[in-house]
Formats: C-alpha cells, structure tokens, sequence
C-alpha cells in the first residue's frame, strides 16, 4: 500500500502536472493532476497478469487536445445542456456553448483541462483539489471540488465533494474509457446495466423525455449481453448517436449499489460500478478517433472501449420536474463511485 509521486511533464503555457501511482495488493492505479484524470488502471486477470484496463495518453499534450475526455474528471456539469442556458429557481442563466448550441461536460475548458491540486491524503490515496470562479463555464458561484480516489485491494472509490457559495448546478463524473481485456475491439464485452429504463434522445443527443421502458429494445441490458450483439440493430435511438450513448435510469434510485457490471470476454476480469447517483451513461465509444500520442503508440478507434458515467440525467438543469439537484449555499454536494474489480476462470 503506497503511493508515489512523479513528474509527468507541463501544459502547454508552462503549469507542471504530476503523476501519483497508487497500489494496494494487486491492483496499481496512476492519476495526474491534468483534470484528475486515470491514466492507467492495472487488475489482474483470470491468470492473475496484470491488464491495464483504460485507455490513456503517454503526454500532457495527449490529455490537452483530449477530444474524448479520455480518463478525465468532468464538470462542472457533467453531460449535456440543452441551449447552453439552464433554469436556476425560474430564472434563466446563459452557460458558455461547447458543442454546436449545447454545453457538454461543462464548457470550452471544464474540469477536464484543469491543473488540481493533490495531497496524499492516505495509504493509497489521493485527494485532488480545484476552485472553479465565478461565472466559469456560464455557471454561477465560486465552487469548491475535493475528489478522493482511494485504491483498496479490489476497488478504486471516487468520492466528490463539492461547496458552492452561489445556487449553481454540479454533476462529476469520471470518463475512463475501459477495455477489460487491455485493448482491440470491445464489442465483446457483456454488460449487464440495473436499469428497466433509459432516457431517449434527439439526433442532437438532448433527451426527448426522462424514462423509456428498456423492454423489446436494444437497450434492455437487465439480462447481461454483449456490447455488440444490437448495437447495430435497425433503431432510431441507436441511430441518432451512432450506438450506445445514453443515460441509464438505475433501479433502485438511491444509496451506494451495483449500477453495471462488465466483462471482459478474454481476460475474464469483471468491473461492478457502484453509484450513489441516480443514473449511468453508457457509451461505446461510437467516435472515438485519436493520433499516435496514445500510452501504446498505437491509435484508438471506434468501438475499442466503453464508458460507465455515472452521473444525473443530461439536461436535468432544464428539468426541474426530473428532481431537484441544485446544489445551494450551506449544502454538500458528496456523491461516491466504486469500480469493483474480480476475475472468472470460464472464458
């Protein structure tokens, strides 16, 4: 149980970014200080090897022109927005656009392009720091983000904790893009989602209504497939974001628990997420397209990863029939995800 310190190099206006690798028995995770992202995550698998199970870069520059988010925290809201503006108690704020008329995962420059701040806050673990002003991102109030990522013997916990000292909106994330069997084509994965509903989408990808039955779809995940199995199925939904993009309303809705559990077909390492947040977004990562700055060298592409977000549903901030979520002065923003890791014999 420990955790190490290194550089990792510097942004491209001069800020030096580190690099911290946690262990704890088995399990070896590393982080940087760029958007607290996780570059690396290594579980054993069914032989007891050491897979890397996400995608990463090997530089800071990879992370800074990150299109895909890969590995990074996401805020300060997470998901989209629909008009980039939201409802605050009936008045309407404008928030700073960053995809076509939509905000996505928190304006130009979110959380995911920020330095934090880190301290080694215990035996293998890490609590990154970030003060977001004012205004940042459209978004009202100076906001204060504490992420804890500890490392047990199975798991790695992320917990968010967040102030604010206006009434704003917060929603983090993490958007590691996992491959269980440490790279290639991940439509082999078995998913199994804790979800009887999902949240359907324009070709915009802004939800059409909060909740759609999973029955008779290819979003039914209740029963465990693969990745792949309907993923190209004749479906509108399917259609609109060009696969798997879309928010999964988690069954029961409260209380840290099992929101997804996947597999990856060869290694035959499973991940359980645990969630306390009320829904999950899952993308198989339908564009995901990067240069040779990869931790391989090698390019990623379509399809090669999914992503388990868990977070509340996108453009809640214009719903708030959906629930209230506004974080206010006095209030604690404090949300936990587990990544659970085991392994099976059978392939």
């Amino acid at each position: 149980m420990a955790v190490r310190k290194l550089p990792f190099g510097a942004t491209g206006d001069g800020q030096p970014v580190d690099k911290y690798i946690l262990t704890c028995g088995d399990l070896e995770a590393e982080v940087i200080t760029f958007g607290a992202a996780v570059t690396a995550l290594r579980v054993p698998d069914r032989n007891g090897d050491p897979v890397d199970v996400v995608l990463g870069y090997r530089s800071v520059a990879g992370y800074e022109k990150n299109g895909g988010f890969v590995g990074a925290l996401v805020g300060r809201y997470a998901n989209r927005i629909a008009g980039a503006s939201c409802l605050i108690d009936g008045k309407r704020v404008a928030l700073e656009p960053s995809e076509g008329t939509k905000q996505l995962h928190g304006g130009v420059k979110g959380f995911s392009y920020r330095v934090f701040g880190a301290e080694i806050t215990g035996e293998s673990q890490l609590t990154l720091t970030y003060t977001a002003a004012d205004g940042e991102g459209g978004f009202p109030g100076t906001l204060t983000l504490q992420a804890t990522y500890t490392l047990t013997e199975n798991a790695l916990r992320l917990r968010y904790e967040a102030v604010c000292d206006k009434t704003t909106y917060c929603n983090i994330t993490n958007h590691s893009y996992f491959n269980l069997n440490g790279g290639g084509d991940a439509m082999g994965h078995r998913l199994w989602v804790a979800a009887h509903h999902y949240t359907p989408v324009w070709e915009d990808s802004i939800p059409l209504c909060m909740a759609e039955s999973v029955e008779g779809t290819p979003f039914d995940f209740t029963v465990e497939k693969t990745l792949g199995r309907d993923i190209g199925a004749d479906c509108v939904q399917l259609k609109n974001t060009g696969g798997y993009d879309h928010n999964f309303v988690l069954d029961p809705a409260q209380g840290l628990r099992p929101a997804a559990r996947l597999t990856g077909e060869k290694s035959g390492i499973v991940m359980e997420t645990w969630t306390e947040k009320p829904g999950i977004q899952v993308y198989a990562a339908n564009f995901l397209e990067t240069d040779d700055q990869t931790k391989t060298g090698v390019p990623y592409g379509k399809r090669q990863a999914v992503c388990l977000e868990t977070q509340f549903f996108p453009d809640s901030p214009n719903h708030p029939e959906w629930g209230d979520i506004l974080l206010r002065p006095g209030k604690r923003y404090d949300y936990t995800t587990e990544y659970r890791f085991s392994a099976i014999q059978e392939g």
